[in-house]
């Protein structure tokens, strides 16, 4: 017997037969969800996933941001989905991860991955947080001009970053004035917890 399908908010539930017992998963674009349930009826798995789905989404609304931010878990899944990533990347998001709160500047990303310049490093965080953003389908805030804010995604350049954090960060910068990412809170805990 084939599998039957049916929808639960975002989530495509598959269920069919497993041997004498029923078999549900969930799926978001072809991406399996969560664990296989099995149950003895058909009834008791699809209830038992959809209790799954609905706690998982909870959770995820409990974590994000005060902006709409992804939570930890989302950005979790995400790096897991996207896999390997270049070795500028990893060492931008290492070196914004181990830097005094959490607050880096385009220059010392740049300096962390081998790149050129700032300029280079801003094109390269930005790609990481468009490849982020479009994995979470998560929409950054846009610029007056209308553009998206890719690097949003990694990092706060609005919503509301502790302000004693904001203060380090300026007196950090007050001899040269250069601008400092403030890496967002979930993206600390789910890097944290690779």
């Amino acid at each position: 017997m084939a599998f039957q399908e049916t929808a639960h908010g975002k989530y495509l539930i598959k269920f069919g037969p497993r041997g004498q017992l029923c078999q549900a998963k969930a799926f978001i674009n072809d991406r399996q969800i969560g664990e296989t349930i099995v149950a003895d009826s058909e009834e008791e798995a699809l209830s038992d996933l959809r209790a799954y789905l609905d706690n998982r989404e909870n959770q995820i609304a409990a974590g994000r941001g005060t902006d709409g931010a992804p939570s930890a878990m989302e950005y979790a899944e995400a790096f897991d989905r996207l896999g390997k990533l270049p070795a500028g990347y990893e060492a931008m998001l290492e070196a914004h991860l181990n830097a005094p709160d959490y607050c880096i500047t385009a220059t010392q990303l740049a300096e962390a991955a081998g790149y050129e310049n700032y300029n280079a490093a801003n094109l390269h965080y930005g790609r990481l947080g468009q490849m982020l953003a479009e994995e979470l389908s998560y929409n950054p805030p846009k610029r007056e001009d209308g553009s998206v804010i890719w690097t949003a995604t990694i990092a706060w350049p609005d919503g509301e970053p502790d302000i004693e954090q904001l203060v380090r960060a300026a007196e950090r910068r007050l001899d040269d004035g250069h601008f400092e990412w403030i890496m967002r809170p979930q993206l600390v805990e789910a890097l944290k917890g690779k």
